[in-house]
Order: C-alpha cells, then sequence, then structure tokens
C-alpha cells in the first residue's frame, strides 16, 4: 500500500468493533516489534482500572482527578477531586462508602440535609412532589403501597425499626376507592400502629375507626386528657361542642347541641349490646339575640329507655324522679330574700299536700288577762307536779294550762321564724 497521509485518508462515519487503529507499544524494546493494531472493540473494552485520584477517565480541565473508573468488581465509580463519591454496583446506585443493600442507598455522617427536593416554581401547582407508586396489576384491598421506616441500633446493635409510616388501600374500586394511612411505633419490644386515618375516620388506638375520631383503650384510667399551661386565671383545657346548622345560618329554638353518652354493653343472652346508660343533653330554648336561653338535660336509663331525669333552663330546675341527699348534707339557700317552695297554685307539695304558694294564715298567741285585782297567773318554769291525777287542784290544773301555752307559743314563734304560717 502506498504511504498516505492520514489527513489524506477517507473518513469512516460508522466505525465498527472490529475496525482497527495502528498503536505503539511501549511494552517492546525492539522497535521493529513496537509497530501494532488493535481494534475499536478492545480499545474501549480494556481501558485500565483507574482509581478516585487517578480515575480512567477524566477531565483534562480538572487535572485528570475527577472522572470514572472501576472502584471495585462490577462496580462503576465516579471520583470527584480524588474523592470517592459514589458507583453503579449490582444491585443499583450508592452515594457515599458503604455496603449497599438497596436499589438506591446512601451513606453520610454529616448531620446536614442529606436529601433535599428543591422547585422553583412560582404556581399554584404542588411542587417539589414525592411519589411513592405501587404499579400494581392487580389492587387489592389491604394492599400495602409503601413505608417510610424510621431504623436505629437497640443496646445489642441489632438493628431496630423504631417508627414507621405505611399507606394500605381499604377499597380499590374504580370511582369509589378508599385508603388508609398508619403510623407505628415500637412499644416495649412490639410494634404496632398507634394512629390510623382510614378514609374519612380517624383512629387512635384504633385500627378499624367508626367515627371522625375514634379514641380505643385497653387500660383503666384517663384516656382523653386536655392539658393548658397558661400561667393566668382564665379557663383553659377548654372542651367545646358546637353545633350549627351550616355555615351562618341562625339555629332554631329546641336544636340539640350536643350529646356526651356513656355507654355500655347488657347480658343480651345473643350477643350483648352496646346501650347508653346515661347521657349529658346541651340545647337552645331561645335563639332570640341578647337574651339567648339554653337547657341541659341529665338523661339515664329506665326500664330499657334513656329517660330525662332533671332539667336544667333559664326557667328552673325540674326533677322527673324524687331527690335523695346523702345523710348529713344540707339544703343551703340564698340570704336575701329567701326561696318560695312554688310558682303555681296548681303545685303540691307533700308536707301539705296543698298549694305551697299560700302561706296558712297567722295564729295569735292566747292572751290571759285576771280582772279585778286577784292573784297573778302561775309562771312557766318547764315542769309541773300533780298530787293525784284522778282529782286535781285547780291550781295544778290552771298550772298545767299556763305550761301548755308556753310550749304551744314557742311552736307557734318557731313557724313564724321559717315563713311557715304568717306573723
Amino acid at each position: 500500500m502506498a504511504d498516505k497521509k492520514i489527513s489524506a485518508c477517507a473518513s469512516l462515519s460508522a466505525p465498527d468493533g472490529a475496525d482497527v487503529l495502528p498503536i505503539i507499544d511501549s511494552s517492546e524494546a525492539a522497535d521493529a516489534n513496537k509497530n501494532k493494531k488493535i481494534t475499536l472493540s478492545t480499545l474501549f473494552n480494556k481501558i485500565k482500572d483507574g482509581s478516585a485520584a487517578s480515575p480512567s477517565l477524566g477531565w483534562s480541565s480538572d487535572s485528570g482527578t475527577t472522572g470514572i473508573y472501576r472502584s471495585a468488581a462490577h462496580e462503576i465509580g465516579f471520583g470527584v477531586n480524588t474523592n470517592f463519591q459514589g458507583a453503579f454496583y449490582s444491585g443499583g446506585l450508592k452515594l457515599g462508602s458503604g455496603t449497599a443493600t438497596a436499589q438506591l442507598h446512601l451513606f453520610s455522617s454529616s448531620t446536614t440535609d442529606q436529601i433535599i427536593f428543591e422547585n422553583t416554581d412560582a404556581g399554584v401547582d404542588t411542587a417539589p412532589d414525592l411519589v411513592l407508586f405501587r404499579n400494581s396489576s392487580s389492587p387489592a384491598a389491604n394492599d400495602n403501597l409503601g413505608l417510610l421506616i424510621y431504623r436505629g441500633e437497640d443496646s445489642a446493635g441489632n438493628a431496630t425499626t423504631y417508627s414507621e409510616i405505611g399507606a394500605l388501600i381499604e377499597d380499590p374500586t374504580n370511582g369509589s376507592e378508599d385508603g388508609i394511612l398508619d403510623l407505628r411505633t415500637m412499644s416495649s419490644g412490639t410494634s404496632a400502629t398507634r394512629i390510623r386515618l382510614k378514609s374519612q375516620y380517624v383512629g387512635i388506638h384504633e385500627t378499624s375507626p367508626a367515627y371522625p375520631l375514634h379514641v380505643s383503650t385497653t387500660a383503666t384510667g384517663t384516656c382523653l386528657r386536655l392539658e393548658c399551661s397558661a400561667n393566668d386565671a382564665a379557663s383553659g383545657a377548654d372542651l367545646t361542642l358546637f353545633r350549627h346548622r351550616g355555615g351562618s345560618t341562625a339555629g332554631v329554638n329546641n336544636d340539640l347541641l350536643g350529646t356526651v353518652y356513656f355507654r355500655g354493653k347488657n347480658n343480651d343472652s345473643s350477643a350483648a349490646e352496646q346501650i347508653d346508660y346515661a347521657a349529658i343533653e346541651g340545647s337552645i330554648t331561645d335563639i332570640t339575640d341578647e337574651a339567648e336561653d339554653g337547657r341541659i338535660r341529665l338523661k339515664v336509663q329506665k326500664a330499657g329507655t334513656i329517660t330525662t331525669q332533671i332539667t336544667i333552663e333559664s326557667t328552673g330546675v325540674t326533677f322527673a324522679e324524687n331527690v335523695t341527699l346523702s345523710d348529713a348534707k344540707n339544703i343551703v339557700l340564698n340570704t336575701t330574700t329567701g326561696t318560695r317552695l312554688g310558682t303555681a297554685p296548681s303545685q303540691k307539695l307533700s308536707l301539705w299536700n296543698a298549694t305551697p304558694i299560700v302561706q296558712p294564715s297567722a295564729i295569735a298567741n292566747i292572751t290571759a288577762t285576771v280582772p279585778g285585782g286577784g292573784s297573778t297567773l302561775p309562771t312557766a318554769n318547764g315542769s309541773i307536779s300533780i298530787a293525784n291525777a284522778a282529782s286535781p287542784t285547780v291550781v295544778e290544773l290552771l298550772e298545767f294550762c299556763v305550761e301548755l301555752e308556753s310550749k304551744l307559743e314557742s311552736a307557734l314563734a318557731a313557724l313564724r321564724s321559717v315563713g311557715i304560717i304568717a306573723t
């Protein structure tokens, strides 16, 4: 073949791996043996392993200290300024030094941010988004969709999952899908769901919530505690039951505002039933602005029916049953105008079985006089002596009458003092 300048050779626009290049083998001592050829496939398949400090493929602008090299068997490493940063390995990608056990495994000893998703969009669309997509060809109820696992070591050096956030499918039906989100923690060595968001309900220690907020516990004692630490005398840790008709619609008289139920089970032979044994119910009696009135009803089960026993409202307190006071308890009334026993003539009081608002008429004391300057009447001293009960003397009978009058007038004075009879 005639000598030809390389610049005069025809261009090869689609080289093949079998195409060859001339090459000088520097390992040969004799010049006659240095000229050799090499195929393209061999040239690009057999590059040196390199290192983080001297990568196999580098850039001259970085003095060859940043590039790609063979960091281990079947592993492609990336070096930046002579330092190892990460590698593709047989199971995926790892960043940082360590033995990877996941498709993407990040290693770091720094306490700064390890992953940041940043988006500069100025619109109202959501971004940045992190999507965990379980692309199943046969989605079904209770399928796990993914976990966020918080793992650390225990005192024996065992890798332990202390907390998790998990998502599941509740109902995959097209158009009526329902989801579940679980918050799980470790307690005494056992991991369990502590809070579950299931469809439109929230369960605390309850995996099948049936109400907007459903709290369950297996322990006796406090289940729900509202605590306020404000250093003042104002009310705190309040519990408010707010019932209203839509956004701005006014309430209506006799609207029920909320009920606190005390529920238990009975002993039904087939299956114990849930029964509301007691309840506290609040309601509106008058919605008039600046003149509002309210009502509280205290209810208990009576012969299988929840029944109002005490009603408290602006007009007073009504009892549906007998009122029993414990021994040695006082009824304390106000000290200004006193308290009436009734408000209408139709009302009865068992003490008299008569109209309580009509006070019995006054009963005057006996007035005894001794005209003509005779002897004075005996003076009551609380006792009397009769020598012969079969034939008492006039003096003895007179003394008895005086003592009887004294006691009667003392009784009348006592009745007047408490308002039982008029003065």
